[in-house]
């Protein structure tokens, strides 16, 4: 752990998530967050912010490289996903005792980051079983 704190630098991280749900007017939701991003080696980045959602603090986690992005939420619902280009991957939902998975089929992954920010972008769709929940789309902007 002691190389990985060695290059952690501290950031700003500007939050754009869309959601489009099926049925329902697409959501838009914009946020500021202080962050850490830590370089783990030349091509994998591990970013760490709290962020706040109707007012209530929710910790993100986010490691991309090798196009993947593994993406862990812990708040009042913690969740895990993970995303590659063109795959279907699980996603896991956990409230209240309770727990949900899905599966997500991500249709564009791009980032370009380097020890001093950079962009992440992630577009998917989400299902339950056969029932298609909605488009979501993620672009995070660190500097």
């Amino acid at each position: 752990m002691s190389d990985l704190k060695k290059l952690k630098r501290l950031v700003s991280v500007d939050i754009c998530q869309t959601q489009s749900l099926n049925g329902l007017d697409p959501i838009e939701i914009e946020e500021d967050a202080e962050g850490a991003l830590y370089q783990v080696d030349r091509q994998t980045y591990i970013l760490a912010y709290d962020s706040h959602l109707n007012g209530r603090k929710v910790t993100t986690t986010v490691k991309i490289g090798n196009d993947t992005l593994s993406l862990v939420k812990i708040g009042d619902v913690h969740s895990r996903q993970t995303f590659a280009p063109d795959q279907w991957l699980a996603s896991q939902f956990f409230y209240g005792g309770g727990s949900i998975i899905c599966r997500n089929f991500t249709k564009k992954l791009d980032y370009a980051l380097t020890p001093s920010g950079g962009l992440i972008e992630v577009l998917y769709e989400l299902w339950s079983g056969d029932t298609h929940l909605g488009y979501f789309n993620m672009e995070l902007f660190i500097r």
